[in-house]
């Protein structure tokens, strides 16, 4: 390509990225985080007691005992079997949900606001969600864009493609490790981008679709994507879950129920339909279906259905990671790692090109690690008070900005101590909290990566502190003052 359309995607790159930087990087960042949203769960209410499977007659046990305790009006029942990613049993309707032990004995009420919170920020940024969806989506446009541009700007794709240049006062350094990571994970950034864009825009690419092939009729396009409830005589009673659930091991042994779910409580058109993870396919679930009696109906078809169908039912794993366990998790964090390390690197390179404005400077690293310690602090929160997470993370976030505009010693590695010291203070909270239960695996699987963190961020911001004393100390000997003699009319260098 010639030097002007490199040029142009190089301003493209530049502009769309400063302007939208503090939103990119929160959403990266959220996002990389809620990888592992269900290990969070667990984290949340870690001394529940996890099991590898259940029996159809605790199923049926713990369901029968959160409806003789939560008798209002709901459209749906659910039961989460320990067969999927949380090795527990849950029973719940559309308002409130139960943990179950192996004997299917209800235990406490299902708690995870902290969770909630952080996915909420990642798919919603706390926004209302009918257009805060909107925003957040079309973010992920613009990380396509990004990325593109990018690349088209990059001018020796090939010959930089390894090079990684230390010393110096890192500037150069970022530069190269910006470009690296942009180029060797641009395939992952792009997939990142386009199935975060469909998860907002579905609605209107709904609306499209049906307006152009199908007369306007959008339930004609769901039906296409989502198969239709079942058409089935009145039903009426109470379902037989359990019977249902135990079909499985017949009707789909190679495949591990994730959960159930009852359809329209109370009415006709009442079924069962149990989703069930397919080995070796990216979709989310097949599903499976019965009537109120347990007897098996079908399946919904999504396993073998149409590549387009198979593709929309891939798009929750293949945006999160889920598809093949931890590992592909981790993978899916480390990428997110760079992907959030694209926002700040770009956003500090430019800075640099601006000789580091002291304000815009500090205020950029109070938002980038600032950002960590509201999540801590909000965690710390969720534990010992109630209330709003959402006014809490924000609160923080404003108080960090407000305390940078008015301390100039809150320099970058200041916030880093700052947020290591907060994630510290949480694990400290969350085992005074939870005693005993810090040390099961669903904790540990959170918390040594925390401390992990604690560790960088001490050690980052203490190599970064020495840097700038250094800097400091070299510009100050190279600045020599200059005395003039007035009655010999000399001058001299000190």
């Amino acid at each position: 390509m010639n030097k002007v359309t490199k040029q142009n995607a190089l301003n493209a790159h530049t502009w769309a990225g400063v302007f939208l930087s503090v939103l990119l990087f929160l959403v990266c960042l959220s996002g990389t985080i809620a990888v592992f949203h269900l290990e969070f769960e667990r984290w949340e209410q870690p001394h529940i007691e996890e099991m590898e499977n259940v029996s159809p007659e605790a199923v049926e046990k713990a369901m029968d005992s959160f409806l003789a305790k939560h008798t209002e009006e709901s459209h749906h029942l659910f039961v989460v079997f320990p067969t999927s990613d949380i090795p527990r049993l849950v029973v719940e309707n559309d308002h409130v949900a139960y943990f179950a032990d192996g004997e299917g004995n209800l235990l406490e009420e299902e708690s995870v606001s902290f969770t909630q919170m952080l996915v909420d920020l990642h798919l919603y940024l706390n926004l209302p969600h009918s257009w805060g969806m909107i925003l957040v989506s079309a973010l992920g446009a613009i990380i396509c864009t990004l990325v593109i541009t990018g690349i088209i700007a990059h001018k020796r794709i090939a010959k930089d493609a390894f090079k990684l240049r230390r010393g110096g006062n890192g500037q150069q350094a970022q530069i190269d490790l910006h470009n690296r990571f942009g180029l060797w994970a641009a395939p992952f950034h792009l997939i990142i981008g386009i199935s975060g864009t469909y998860f907002g825009l579905a609605g209107i690419i709904l609306m499209l679709v049906a307006a152009v092939n199908y007369g306007g009729d959008r339930d004609a396009v769901v039906d296409q994507i989502f198969t239709p409830d079942p058409v089935l005589a009145p039903q009426s009673g109470k379902p037989a879950i359990g019977k249902a659930f135990d079909q499985m091991k017949t009707l789909a042994p190679e495949k591990s129920p994730i959960f159930l779910t009852v359809h329209e409580v109370g009415e006709p058109e009442q079924f069962i339909e149990i989703y069930a993870k397919a080995p070796n396919r990216m979709i989310y679930a097949e599903g499976y279906r019965f009537d109120t009696a347990g007897n098996f109906i079908g399946v919904a078809g999504y396993e073998h259905g149409e590549w387009g169908k198979q593709l929309l039912w891939s798009m929750y794993r293949l945006h999160f990671g889920d598809f093949a366990g931890m590992l592909s998790k981790w993978l899916y964090f480390i990428l997110g790692v760079m992907l959030t390390v694209l926002c700040v690197s770009g956003m500090e390179i430019w800075l640099s090109k601006k000789a580091h404005p002291p304000l815009a400077s500090r205020l950029w690293y109070s938002i980038v690690w600032g950002s960590v310690s509201a999540l801590a602090v909000t965690a710390v929160a969720d534990m010992l008070f109630a209330g709003s997470l959402i006014a809490v993370f924000w609160g923080v976030m404003l108080l960090n900005i407000v305390l940078t505009v008015g301390i100039k010693s809150l320099t970058k590695p200041v916030w880093l101590f700052v947020s290591g010291l907060s994630v510290l203070a949480l694990l400290v909270v969350y085992t005074a909290v939870h005693g005993n239960a810090t040390f099961t695996v669903s904790s540990l699987q959170l918390n040594l990566p925390m401390t992990i963190y604690v560790l960088w961020s001490m050690w980052r911001g203490l190599t970064l502190l020495k840097r700038e004393k250094m800097n400091h100390a070299e510009n100050k000997s190279e600045v020599k003052p200059n005395l003039y003699d007035a009655s010999h009319g000399e001058s001299v260098n000190l």
